[in-house]
């Protein structure tokens, strides 16, 4: 529910920013307020399931979720929207850490590396299966659908509640040691001014002061958030973990593999809306070849994994990724789905069936049984921040390309100067500005195509950059193999 819920949106945001008539600056935080908040209280709300109870603490995730999802389908302008995505975000970050200590406290010690594989992959399904439900809701019922598919979830999981308690294994609260408070708070702030500038970037520039002072404020709030982490008896991050050089490298190709994934997801319904003219439903039906593929796969695929060596898995996972990304960055406005991007989808459900639940086991592989926990919710918390920093920059490169691109063509565009004049100042709108039609059928017809034409490029920048991305995660995770125990020689025997 909370990992769908990330994806679900983004095939909305070209009927959002229609809706409300916003730039897409601005309606950027209906994705990014949920995944800050979601991000960076992570390992906080892990650390009160330990202290407070996980059952507890899952239960009211779930709550505050479903609540938000309400005050979301409720809201009546984009201020009200992104409020009560924010406290998603919070109801998310309550209750991932839960589920996974839940379901790592049910299965013995033989049976839990299979059932957190599997978690793993399920959590890539339903990420991948947000823009396909999101676009088919839209469709039928309006954007609003989309955050009321959550209430079902939560009267299922009402209905399981005591059932849970018997089965789960639940550790009793522990008393004994002290929240990380100011660490959680330091976390946050500190990514969120770093969000906020990038987010900002497109509308002031990188020469406001403002930009500065809110980039050098975040990087500095990180700086802290690391030496009170040295410091902390109970950190929310231990340091000690990343001298793993598995470690650290999984981390690595989690931040840059989830970052192209958030990255990809936020770009493409607005080329596929927009650009292709796709309803969202289409849109969001052209990623079920993928979807298929992790479905009948991504159980099977650890079990092999385990044999053959997770490293190998990586690693060809990955490039296969960043190989479908490519092939997603060739597709023009005109080509054709089954010759364009039909075959990057494939690749792309290949590849992240090969990568995820190797690198889960990869990753827990790479610590102490007893740090496996703390292991996981900060390996989670990394893929979240991946698509958080993703999407911002993405946002950037588009606006930055979309303006270069649009600038080049009216240089020659025989456009009236008025028109001109709006196409330059659409404050963010790109796609959704709307042409006014005093200048003449042709010449609207002829900036929508520029302004269509000048987006095109942008994604296709955008793809590329999420394909270099992917693959110096495959470098990183090579690089690892050859400098950790766990290398491409030992996982052969």
């Amino acid at each position: 529910m909370a990992f769908m819920d990330g994806s679900v949106v983004n095939v909305a945001l070209p009927t959002l920013q229609a809706s409300f008539r916003a730039s897409s600056y601005h309606i950027l935080w209906v994705v990014q307020a949920y995944s800050l908040l979601g991000s960076a209280l992570l390992l906080f709300c892990g650390a009160l399931g330990d202290r407070f109870g996980r059952m507890r603490i899952y239960l009211l995730g779930v709550a505050v979720f479903a609540l938000a999802s309400i005050g979301c389908a409720a809201s009546l302008n984009l201020s009200e929207l992104i409020l009560a995505r924010a406290i998603q975000g919070f109801g998310a970050a309550l209750l991932i850490p839960q589920a996974l200590a839940i379901l790592s406290d049910t299965y013995p010690e033989g049976e839990r590396a299979g059932a957190i594989g599997t978690w793993s992959a399920w959590t890539s399904v339903s990420i991948a299966l947000g823009p396909i439900v999101g676009g088919w809701l839209i469709q039928v019922s309006g954007w609003r659908a989309i955050f009321l598919l959550n209430i079902p979830f939560t009267l299922w999981i009402i209905w399981l509640a005591p059932k849970l308690r018997r089965t789960a294994n639940d550790q009793p609260p522990v008393t004994s040691f002290a929240l990380d408070y100011r660490g959680a708070m330091l976390n946050i702030l500190g990514f969120a001014a770093i969000v906020f500038a990038l987010s900002f970037v497109p509308q002031l520039g990188w020469k406001d002061p403002r930009i500065s002072l809110s980039l050098l404020t975040g990087f500095v709030l990180l700086f802290v958030f690391v030496l009170s982490q040295r410091r902390s008896p109970n950190p929310l991050v231990p340091l000690s973990l990343f001298r793993s050089a598995a470690f650290s490298g999984a981390n690595v190709l989690t931040f840059l593999a989830y970052g192209a994934l958030g990255g990809a997801f936020y770009i493409v319904p607005y080329f596929l809306i927009g650009a292709r003219h796709l309803l969202p439903s289409s849109a969001g039906a052209a990623f079920l070849p993928m979807i298929a593929i992790m479905f009948a796969f991504s159980g099977r695929v650890e079990t092999i994994a385990a044999k053959v060596g997770e490293v190998k898995f990586m690693v060809v996972g990955s490039a296969l990724t960043a190989g479908g990304f490519a092939l997603l960055g060739l597709v023009s406005k005109e080509t054709r789905y089954a010759f364009g991007f039909l075959p990057g989808v494939l690749l792309l459900g290949v590849g992240i069936t090969l990568t995820v639940a190797p690198l889960t086991s990869f990753l827990m592989s790479s610590v102490v049984a007893s740090r496996r926990g703390v292991a996981s919710a900060v390996n989670n918390s990394v893929s979240r921040l991946g698509g958080l920093i993703a999407v911002s920059i993405v946002a950037v490169a588009v606006s930055h390309t979309f303006n270069l691109a649009l600038a080049r063509q009216l240089q020659s565009s025989g456009l009236p100067a008025e028109m001109q004049h709006i196409l330059v100042n659409s404050e963010g709108l790109m796609l959704a500005l709307p042409i006014p039609q005093q200048f003449g059928y042709s010449q609207s017809l002829r900036a929508t195509a520029m302004l269509q034409h000048s987006f095109v490029t942008a994604y296709r920048d955008v793809m590329f950059g999420c394909a270099f991305t992917t693959f110096l995660g495959t470098l990183v995770i090579v690089w690892t193999a050859r400098k950790s125990q766990f290398g491409l020689e030992s996982d052969e025997g």
